[in-house]
């Protein structure tokens, strides 16, 4: 009996203590908030007639639309092939710039037809070997031409010659005269000399530009001797340009690939910078199976010269299939620290509440939202930053 009230006791002790932990528990929780509050409490902006008029306000319905689905990809701007080149050297020679002794930089816009470099043509090694005393000869030749051309002229002078013996001894003499200068600019190549001079002496080949577009690569340099078919420069166009788009191939069969696509920079996210049109181009049909895609290929022009080849670009393309999404202004949409996405629904004329929105995709100025408002709810579409700003005290 005694052994019996002992257990009961001890029990009861357990018991007593677990429960005075239970109730310290309860007493002091682990986490605790100050001055909760919700959201929809902080949403509600009122302003008198006279602030909504100073800031601009003005509302658009929020409608609900069927629209074609778009998706975005990222894309490589590529020449357009046929209208990207290396220039080569045809034969070889000793390359020379332009009549200021330089070459065009990389970056530089050339026309086509424009000239890009002259090659000053080598002569063979047979003729080098030779060319002190083809020099030497050449110079008997034109004393001798020269001495012949002053009898032709006194005896035409004394009326005792002939005028075609006259004009025969000054095209003999000129003839002589060329091939002299010939050989002796074949000297200077000997001596390293490839300087103006001697470019005047011997023939150089103009080599011109065969699109209007830009320098891509610089391979030589001034005098430097490159030899037949060596590359000298990269040429590329402007207008047109291809981007290649990379899509993963579980969405080929989505992709209307008939439909035109929308370029436009990376920062450029909402279009409103130089959103561009580019049509679609049947492309070579390449294929990445590390990264399981398949290439399409746009065409865009570009004559401003927005983009260039092998420039980074977002690229929005078409879904054969459609769906139902709120449509606003993008200019409805304010962003707050954390990426969130806001608009101002307007509950009367001088009240407006902040609700939350999820955009899917923004095309040509208006935003499609997955989530949002429900259709038919006065949005601000002018005036939502002033809005944002009287929130949020960064506007008087």
């Amino acid at each position: 009996m005694k052994r019996t009230i002992l257990i009961i006791v001890v029990l009861s002790l357990v018991l007593g203590s677990a429960c005075s932990q239970k109730s310290d528990t309860k007493k002091t929780p682990p986490s605790s908030i100050e001055n909760p509050v919700k959201e929809s409490q902080l949403t509600t902006i009122k302003l008198t007639e006279s602030a909504v008029q100073r800031l601009g306000i003005k509302t658009q319905a929020l409608e609900e639309r069927e629209s074609n689905r778009t998706r975005t990809y990222s894309g490589e701007v590529t020449a357009v092939p046929g209208q990207s080149m290396t220039m080569t050297a045809p034969v070889s020679g000793t390359i020379l710039g332009l009549p200021d002794g330089k070459l065009p930089l990389a970056g530089s816009p050339v026309r086509k037809g424009q000239v890009l470099y002259r090659l000053l043509i080598l002569p063979s090694e047979k003729d080098l070997m030779s060319a002190q005393e083809d020099v030497k000869l050449r110079q008997v030749q034109f004393e001798v031409a020269t001495e012949k051309l002053k009898r032709a002229q006194q005896l035409y002078k004394d009326k005792a010659g002939s005028l075609r013996a006259l004009q025969d001894a000054e095209a003999e003499l000129a003839n002589i005269s060329a091939g002299l200068r010939v050989a002796e600019a074949r000297v200077e190549l000997m001596k390293g000399n490839s300087g103006n001079n001697v470019s005047e002496k011997l023939s150089t080949l103009n080599i011109e530009s065969a699109v209007t577009g830009f320098i891509q690569r610089v391979y030589a340099s001034p005098s430097q001797v490159v030899s037949a078919n060596a590359p000298v420069m990269d040429v590329s166009a402007l207008s047109p340009l291809w981007v290649r788009v990379p899509v993963y191939a579980g969405d080929l069969t989505l992709v209307d690939s008939k439909q035109p696509a929308h370029v436009r920079n990376l920062s450029d996210f909402n279009g409103s910078k130089g959103d561009r049109e580019a049509m679609p181009v049947n492309g070579p049909q390449t294929a990445d199976p590390l990264s399981s895609s398949a290439d399409f290929f746009y065409e865009i022009t570009n004559q401003d010269g927005l983009f260039r080849p092998g420039q980074r670009v977002s690229v929005t393309l078409s879904i054969k299939s459609q769906q139902k999404a709120l449509e606003i202004p993008f200019s409805a949409i304010v962003y707050d620290i954390y990426g969130g996405t806001w608009v101002y629904e307007m509950a009367n004329a001088e009240t407006f509440i902040r609700r939350r929105v999820e955009v899917t995709d923004v095309d040509g100025g208006i935003a499609l939202l997955r989530r949002g408002p429900a259709p038919g709810t006065m949005i601000v579409t002018e005036g939502t930053a002033e809005l944002f700003g009287t929130e949020f005290g960064g506007a008087k």
